[in-house]
């Protein structure tokens, strides 16, 4: 890939100072789950559809539909069946690369056919591409798993503290109240809108490429289709240079993945000061680090800090899959059969963001008390009083602005919390600005600056409200269950491709009659 060395190598100094500074033990601990049960079943479901081998199942549906095409004589086709059968359930040691097992099925024949029907179970056969397109869904696959678990922790902990009071921040520093529930929500709101790229990025992963021949396509009566059914596909490449010069499905998957890691890094992040002694706002520490040298210190957020690192490294990761399609020709080139490299290096990187967070997020202790004292004793909420200002008094929203600026000065100045904020110096301000007191009790006035008024009366849709938070979990929990039933229903088409090819491979084996006829042409 010398096209891509330059961004490789920036990319590298990019995250350079992300990675540096690193704690041991940042693996998670033995025997502590890092996904849910429901979660686990499904991806070992996953892999189980790819136990036989991602090249193992390209050739065979490769070969079935040649048989079923009559490229291969019916007269070999119950011998050349059930060499298949024996292909799908041999287990060759080693990893699977590419290469070497496209040869290894080929000598799989060779050993067990005789010349000529060995050399004619891979007619008009590309090769390595497919394979890696099948290894990166497989992995997606499991990776939406744990999304969709880490969307789960995040809507459960929210649910639990819709009426948790904390401060919200614009700028790193107090701007308005919101809950805990809410800032949980904004969280798997951006994260689910990830999670539909991720779909897409599933989708394009999910085109058969298989058929297009060196790019031109081919003279033999193949049935492309046939294949894209047997390996569980969603649709064709159909135009054939499309197909041996694609790119565009792994940049989709790997943006996608970004998104995700990016808003995990910015989660750790904020849990990770707000565990802090200076904030106090929750405890962390699932999995704490411990200070070598300092015995008072065992608090370390080290898995904060483990997917922070890792959502850096998505920036090579990124790199690396563009470069590997820029400045290349429009069509067949070494660099399309490494684009899996960097693509199932993000989903790994992915894997430990999601996972980490995931577990954290569950297991995360909030001090309720310390949340709401920080800013009740503050004029966090003088938003509001400006609102009141206008609907009572029927002033613009910049005079309001300017009465309540004024107002949180002098109280400031006079050291006033909110909790006992005078309606004097209200009044004050308000003839500074407009030559006229507006009349406001203390009561009144120590109302609109209570943060518990102000979650209370803030309803507008999408709202810090407890029950405008209440009604968006309960709609997102559904739109959550919608996308793991697509999910699943990607899992069961995987499944129901297997058992069309097995099933049409043994009735062709227990086919015993014999029949003659030409190459390429069905009797």
């Amino acid at each position: 890939m010398r096209n891509g060395t330059g961004i490789w190598c920036l990319a590298v100094l990019a995250i350079a100072a992300t990675c540096s500074g690193v704690q041991a033990g940042d693996a998670p601990k033995k025997g502590i789950p890092v996904v849910s049960k429901s979660t686990a079943e499904r991806i070992e479901r996953i892999d189980r559809i790819h136990k036989p081998g991602y090249m193992d199942w390209i050739t065979v549906a490769w070969a079935t539909m040649l048989i079923k095409q009559g490229i291969i004589p019916a007269e070999d086709a119950p011998q050349a069946a059930r060499v298949l059968l024996k292909l799908w359930e041999f287990d060759f040691a080693g990893d699977e690369k590419a290469w070497g097992q496209f040869y290894k099925d080929h000598y799989f024949f060779v050993r067990r056919l005789d010349k000529e029907l060995a050399g004619m179970m891979m007619i008009a056969r590309t090769q390595p591409p497919a394979r890696q397109m099948l290894e990166v869904r497989h992995q997606l696959m499991n990776q939406m798993c744990r999304i969709y678990d880490l969307q789960e922790a995040i809507l459960d902990v929210a649910a639990q503290h819709t009426t948790t009071i904390m401060p919200g921040y614009t700028h790193f520093r107090h701007a308005q109240p919101t809950t805990f529930g809410h800032y949980l929500l904004s969280v798997h709101d951006a994260i689910a809108r990830s999670a539909e790229t991720l779909e897409r990025g599933y989708h394009l992963m999910s085109l058969n490429e298989l058929g297009c021949g060196a790019l031109a396509g081919t003279s033999w009566p193949i049935d492309r289709e046939l294949v894209s059914q047997y390996l569980g596909m969603e649709g064709l490449i159909e135009n054939t240079n499309d197909a041996v010069s694609y790119t565009d499905g792994y940049l989709v998957v790997v943006c996608g993945l970004t998104n995700v890691t990016n808003i995990c890094s910015r989660v750790a992040l904020d849990l990770s000061y707000w565990s802090g002694v200076e904030y106090g706002f929750l405890e962390i520490g699932f999995h704490r680090g411990q200070s070598f040298m300092m015995p008072q210190k065992s608090g370390n957020p080290n898995s904060l800090e483990l997917v922070r690192m890792r959502a850096g490294q998505m920036i090579w990761h990124l790199a690396g899959v563009a470069a590997a399609g820029l400045r290349t020709p429009h069509g067949d080139v070494f660099e399309m059969l490494h684009l899996a490299e960097p693509t199932l290096a993000a989903l790994e990187a992915a894997e430990v963001c999601t996972s980490q967070l995931s577990r954290e997020i569950r297991n995360i202790r909030v001090n309720k008390e310390r949340m709401l004292a920080v800013i009740r004793e503050s004029y966090i909420c003088a938003t509001e009083l400006a609102n009141q200002i206008v609907r009572d008094h029927k002033l613009g929203y910049r005079t309001a602005h300017e009465i309540v600026h004024e107002f949180v000065l002098a109280s400031r100045e006079q050291k006033i919390p909110a909790s006992k904020a005078r309606a004097d110096l209200l009044d004050a301000a308000a003839e500074k600005v407009i030559d006229r007191k507006l009349g406001l009790s203390d009561a009144r006035l120590r109302e609109l600056l209570d943060p518990e008024y102000f979650i209370r009366v803030t309803r507008s849709r999408g709202g810090v409200a407890p029950k405008e938070v209440t009604r968006m979990i309960a709609d997102r929990r559904k739109q959550l269950a919608a996308a793991r039933a697509r999910h699943l229903k990607r899992i069961e088409a995987l499944e129901q491709a297997q058992q069309k090819l097995l099933q049409e491979l043994r009735k062709i084996y227990q086919r015993r009659e014999r029949r003659t006829g030409d190459w390429g042409r069905t009797q």
